[in-house]
Order: structure tokens, then C-alpha cells, then sequence
């Protein structure tokens, strides 16, 4: 039986009798190694768009008091419980004039009215202890969008490499988007898809 180490060794004996310079075997090693980058999940927030958003205004399909409500993104983590490292998020909006950027706020449980503020076009608010200790971090930022024609605003956003734990048993997060700067664009009923990317 050929183990592990027999099999290493095979290919480390390949690479020395091939003629690839130190340097070329160097970045063949560093491509093998690398982490693949993997589509996660794709998700979709439709907007209740009530008025012109401020700076800092959550995003949800609900702009009624303590109706809004953030988004469960799967599949982030591989094994459950683990670490989600979201590497790429791509987004697009059905209302090709927002042009301005989001940022993207995650929460290890789903967190409740009480604690975040996520009703649309509302500020984002962690108003309780319970909606600090749930969030994870400061947010992802977005790019701008971007007008792709009569029907979309794109962005891309790579090599982002931020690791969120999942809690126990779960491979998901939720997920709640505010606009980072004001934007006065804005439809009744627009959508906006995320596409993530983890390693």
C-alpha cells in the first residue's frame, strides 16, 4: 500500500528529475497548495425601497417597524461549525441608477428586532448587547456599482479574505445590507442578488 509519505516523496523525486528551474518548481508547489476558491450560495434581498436611503440605512423587503429582517446565507462554511472565508461577492441590482456601495453586515444567529435595527431604509442599529455579541465584525464593504445597462448595476469585490465562524452545527450566517453612503435612486420592489464565494 502506497501511503502518504511514499506518495510525496514519488513526486518530489518526478520534480528533481524533471528540468523546471528552483524557481518554476516553487510556483508549481505554491499553485498546488493554494486553497480553491468555491461557489457558496446565492441569495436575494427584494426591497422595500420606501424613500431615498442615508448613509448607513439597512436594506430589507420590509420598511414597517420591527418587520425587517436580515438574510441566511448557506453553505458558507464546509464543515458546520466552522470558519467561512468569504473570498468574492458579486451583486446585482435591478435598478441600473444605484450606483453607490453596500456593506454587508454578518450575524452568528439570527438576530431579532429587538436587539438590530434592520428595517429598511432605517440606520442600522446594534441596540442591545445581545445584537453586539451576534454581529461579526465591522461589515464587508462592497465596490460601487456599477451601470451595466437598462436592467442591471453590478459589482465585483475580490480577494476579500474574511474569516466568519459559523455557529455550532450550522454552516450559514445572516446576512443584512446597508448602504455605506447615501443613495437616491432607489425603486419600490428593486431587487439585489448576492453570489459568494468562500475558500
Amino acid at each position: 500500500m502506497t501511503t502518504r509519505r511514499g506518495v510525496r516523496d514519488e513526486n518530489l523525486e518526478v520534480l528533481e528529475r524533471s528540468s523546471l528551474s528552483l524557481s518554476e518548481i516553487a510556483d508549481l508547489l505554491d499553485t498546488l497548495l493554494r486553497d480553491p476558491i468555491r461557489y457558496a450560495a446565492s441569495v436575494q434581498v427584494t426591497c422595500a425601497a420606501a424613500g431615498d436611503y442615508a448613509a448607513g440605512d439597512a436594506i430589507s423587503a420590509s420598511a414597517t417597524d420591527t418587520l425587517g429582517r436580515a438574510i441566511w446565507v448557506p453553505d458558507l462554511a464546509r464543515p458546520p461549525g466552522g470558519v467561512a472565508t468569504i473570498m468574492t461577492i458579486v451583486a446585482k441590482c435591478s435598478e441600473d441608477a444605484v450606483l453607490a456601495s453596500l456593506r454587508l453586515f454578518w450575524f452568528l444567529e439570527e438576530p431579532q428586532p429587538a436587539a438590530v435595527e434592520m428595517d429598511d431604509n432605517v440606520a442600522f442599529d446594534l441596540k442591545t448587547a445581545i445584537g453586539r455579541n451576534i454581529c461579526l465584525g465591522n461589515g464587508i464593504l462592497l465596490n460601487a456599482f456599477n451601470d451595466r445597462g437598462t436592467a442591471a448595476a453590478m459589482s465585483t469585490t475580490s480577494d476579500i479574505r474574511e474569516p466568519l465562524r459559523c455557529g455550532p452545527g450550522r454552516m450559514g450566517l445572516w446576512m443584512l445590507p446597508t448602504f455605506e453612503v447615501a443613495e437616491a435612486n432607489e425603486t419600490a420592489g428593486m431587487t439585489i442578488d448576492f453570489e459568494v464565494y468562500t475558500l
